[in-house]
């Protein structure tokens, strides 16, 4: 099972030197404008969109109190939620190293589903 894993992900992700490359996204260099800037704070090449693991959570007026979890790679999550396309839409960004579960975040999105 573990073999079976590593062929997979070595066979979704091209490694080139000073390069990654992922399906989906493209490819990623380590020379700018991804790297290579003084006062950059990012080191290396970017993971693997697996190890991120990127969740979006989803406040509607339909649930403004709990977030419904949505993830890019699975359109059942997005089928099965509160999302609706013909209401306006807001994304809130936190930044690459900040996490979403820090309150301002969560009460602007609250907020903002009060918001016509």
């Amino acid at each position: 099972m573990v073999a079976a894993t590593l062929v997979k992900r070595t066979w979704a992700l091209t490694l080139h030197r000073g390069e990654v490359c992922y399906k989906r996204l493209g490819c990623f260099s380590d020379s700018p404008p991804w790297a290579g800037i003084p006062g950059r704070q990012l080191a290396g090449l970017p993971s693997s969109p697996d190890a991120v693991n990127t969740n979006f959570l989803l406040y509607t007026r339909d649930n403004r109190a709990k977030h419904q979890v949505r993830r890019s790679t699975n359109p059942s999550t997005i089928k099965a939620s509160n999302f609706r396309a013909h209401r306006k839409t807001r994304f809130i960004i936190h930044g690459h190293l900040a996490g979403a579960d820090l309150p301002w975040i969560t009460s602007i999105c609250k907020v903002g589903t009060t918001i016509v």
